[in-house]
């Protein structure tokens, strides 16, 4: 039953990749655009947006490890907008990160591999620290993945 569902999640996934692309395309302008001027907090708040709205999509077609680091994405960006992150230019070089790993990772299951989310791992570690936040442990990430799912 894992293998029928991997597939459909792996077709779901073709069918909106391009836009989840597109989208974190968009998120990566909205940080170069933060970092040149950080006064425009707005920046931050249309990231966050469309973090929410990747968040959302793989949500939709059951990508729940990607769908947890486009949460912790969205709230890093939320944290450097509200200015709660503590050093903010590495805050915004972890978001950036985030946001191109974010798609490498999808082009990866795109291409039939297996959703693995401890490969993950390290990277929502970062973003967590990055907003101040404790990082997770497996343990952790795997009770997080079973509640959401």
């Amino acid at each position: 039953m894992s293998t029928l569902r991997d597939a459909m999640s792996h077709a779901a996934l073709g069918w909106v990749k391009p836009e989840l692309d597109e989208t974190l395309r968009q998120v990566r302008n909205e940080v170069e655009y933060y970092a040149e001027d950080p006064s425009d907090a707005s920046r931050m708040r249309i990231c966050a947006g469309h973090l929410h709205q990747v968040q959302g999509t793989l949500r939709m077609v059951e990508l729940y490890a990607p769908a947890m680091v486009a949460e912790e994405l969205e709230q890093l960006a939320n944290a450097i907008g509200s200015g709660q992150a503590s050093d903010r230019d590495e805050a915004c070089a972890t978001l950036m990160r985030g946001s191109v790993l974010l798609p490498d990772y999808l082009e990866r299951l795109q291409n039939v591999h297996r959703d693995i989310p401890i490969v993950l791992l390290p990277l929502l570690n970062d973003i967590r620290a990055a907003r101040g936040a404790a990082g997770i442990n497996e343990s952790g990430l795997f009770l997080s993945l079973i509640h959401i799912s």
